[in-house]
């Protein structure tokens, strides 16, 4: 084509011109009487040329990028996080994502999302996050306000912009991962705070001002509570996120969260209020920060008909006030300051399991479970399992079992201690066909690829830890396996799960 020889042209120009210059380098060398100013214009000469080469290079990623990934580009995505999904192998947004997106982050808007395990709403709300403080970033430069402190800001870390909570440490370690694979060229800091940690080695890292924290409650508020200055000073927090929020409330946080909340500036403070309470801090480089965006998401979602009504009262009432009548999540929402006009995402279906899970059971007896365990496992083993039991004691029982049969598996539940925790689950993502033994709090938003088969070794105690258990598989559109061994014991207890997603 026209275009295709015009391009080659202007590669055939520019490397006549490197020749040229690099003959005229050996004349030099030859040549001791020339002069040194003569060899400083090469040197010039050179870094054009590597300039000109590192243009192509980009030119030819662009490229790539408008063909392969047409569908980021129409999320009107910084051309950065484009690169980042691009080198992450992501080349379409979920649909939470192309849902989400365009709320959070063009529209200023606080979402709602909900959607089944393995969906993507990590992204779904980390990416609005990345793209609004990329945006302000290069308002900053253009500016020209502060410009050494501007240009020092992408090492040097800022005030905290953003505060991620997640019920779990495991989940807190998996959105930090996340968050940093997707910013790691940007200059945006991520930092995990957990507990079962040195707090010593966490005050550290906060000391390096990392504008994005994802932390469990319960550490989250120790540190808040003992003054830490990083995470107290939050005049220039802009995004609130909630992940997993009703199980937060499962697992006992609702009054630490609650606590944390009530320590977060009011977002629609006036700005006389902003300038007292920031005058002897550091800012963002004196632009105005926007009001703060609240982000909730969880794996199921029940709003009341009259939610946006309720979010309307609440924003005229203390962030203290109670809700007796409202969901957990409604709760939460109202306190966090969530706006009326919020974006309310909800891609759950009736069932809210995978779509490509098939789900089988064994009726055996309590005595011939460990029979059918080993089998499934010996015979069916290929690619990651997880094994799943309602108490510590099955977990033990099973787990020596097997490893006296000669399948080495991994354990995980809430009496190990949190460094021999993470070992496990980083050594069950680097195995193809690894098992792994786990209680219920393991079910919930640890997402892992190419996960085969989930083993419920004992039934848990509700539909709602069922669904869980299962997302763990067939996640990302892939196939997967759910497989319940069925005692005489838990017949009522199936039948009654069975029941709940109208399959009997």
């Amino acid at each position: 084509s026209v275009a295709e020889s015009e391009e080659e042209g202007e590669k055939g120009e520019k490397k006549g011109k490197r020749k040229k210059r690099n003959k005229k380098k050996r004349k030099v060398k030859d040549n001791d009487s020339e002069s040194k100013e003569d060899v400083a214009d090469d040197n010039v000469e050179d870094m054009q040329d590597d300039i000109e080469n590192m243009e192509q290079d980009n030119k030819e990623e662009v490229k790539l990028g408008e063909d392969e990934l047409y569908a980021w580009l129409e999320l009107r995505l910084h051309p950065l996080l484009i690169k980042a999904m691009h080198r992450l192998g992501f080349n379409e947004p979920t649909p939470i994502q192309k849902a989400c997106i365009p709320a959070g982050a063009h529209q200023g808007k606080d979402v709602i999302g909900a959607a089944e395990t393995g969906s993507g709403k990590t992204l779904a709300f980390g990416l609005p996050i990345l793209q609004r403080l990329l945006e302000e970033r290069e308002k900053t430069t253009r500016l020209h306000v502060e410009d050494e402190k501007a240009a020092e800001g992408s090492s040097t870390g800022g005030p905290l912009r953003a505060l991620i909570l997640t019920p779990t440490r495991e989940l807190a370690k998996q959105v930090c991962d996340h968050l940093k694979e997707a910013a790691k060229f940007l200059g945006i800091h991520v930092v995990p705070i957990v507990g079962g940690l040195s707090m010593e080695k966490q005050e550290r890292l906060l000391k390096k001002k990392p504008e994005i924290v994802v932390g469990t409650p319960g550490r989250l508020w120790e540190l808040m509570s003992s003054g830490n200055q990083h995470l107290v000073e939050l005049h220039s927090l802009s995004f609130f996120v909630l992940d997993e929020a009703d199980r937060m409330i499962e697992r006992g946080h609702f009054k630490e969260v609650q606590s944390i909340i009530e320590m977060l500036p009011l977002s629609n403070s006036s700005d006389e209020q902003t300038v007292k309470a920031t005058s002897s801090c550091e800012t963002v480089a004196n632009l105005q920060i926007k009001k703060r965006q609240t982000f909730v998401f969880s794996a199921t979602l029940a709003l009341s008909a009259n939610f946006r009504k309720k979010l309307k009262r609440g924003l005229s009432t203390s962030k203290t006030a109670t809700a007796d009548d409202l969901s957990s999540i409604e709760a939460l929402s109202k306190q966090a300051g969530m706006k009326p006009n919020a974006e309310i995402v909800d891609l759950t279906n009736a069932s809210i399991l995978p779509e490509k899970l098939e789900e089988s059971f064994i009726e055996c007896s309590d005595d011939d479970k460990d029979a059918n365990l080993y089998y499934i496992l010996s015979v069916h083993g290929q690619g990651r399992t997880i094994v799943f039991c309602t108490s510590i004691s099955a977990l033990r029982h099973i787990s020596s079992l097997l490893r006296t049969l000669g399948i080495n598996v991994l354990t995980n539940h809430a009496q190990m201690q949190q460094r021999a925790r993470m070992k496990a689950v980083d050594r069950f993502r680097e195995g193809e066909n690894s098992v792994l033994v786990a209680t219920d709090g393991f079910a919930r938003g640890m997402d892992f690829d190419n996960v085969r088969t989930v083993i419920h070794y004992q039934l848990p105690h509700s539909s709602d830890v069922y669904i869980h258990r299962s997302g763990r598989t067939a996640r990302k559109s892939l196939t997967g396996c759910s497989i319940a061994l069925i005692s005489p014991a838990d017949k009522a207890k199936f039948y009654s799960l069975c029941k709940s997603f109208s399959k009997v």
